[in-house]
């Protein structure tokens, strides 16, 4: 597998060796450059905040993981935008709920 190094992120020569986690995590960072229009691609306002989550996250945002009140902290906020560290933990906080409500995770 040729690889090259940057940083501490690893680019894959072939898209095909990537494993499924890979390519979830590639999909995550494309959906956010996606959306991430006004104000340039390394962040997101509010409104494109809202529109990801609701085009690309239909099922697994659901309204009681407190979304609405995140992007309207966000709205209120000097700078009203969200970098892809602080998007990264709200996926984060959507998996864990996904994680506690989900029968497999139980068994």
């Amino acid at each position: 597998m040729d690889t090259h190094d940057v940083g501490c992120v690893c680019y894959l020569q072939d898209a095909q060796e990537f494993s499924d986690v890979e390519r979830a995590i590639e999909t995550l960072i494309k959906n956010f450059h996606q959306y991430s229009v006004e104000g340039g691609k390394e962040t997101l306002t509010p409104a494109e905040l809202r529109d990801l989550v609701t085009q690309q996250l239909p099922h697994l945002m659901p309204s009681n993981c407190g979304l609405e009140e995140k992007i309207a902290n966000l709205g209120n906020c000097n700078d009203s935008k969200l970098e892809f560290g602080s998007f990264w933990e709200l996926i984060g906080e959507a998996a864990r709920s996904v994680k506690m409500e989900s029968p497999i995770a139980r068994s």
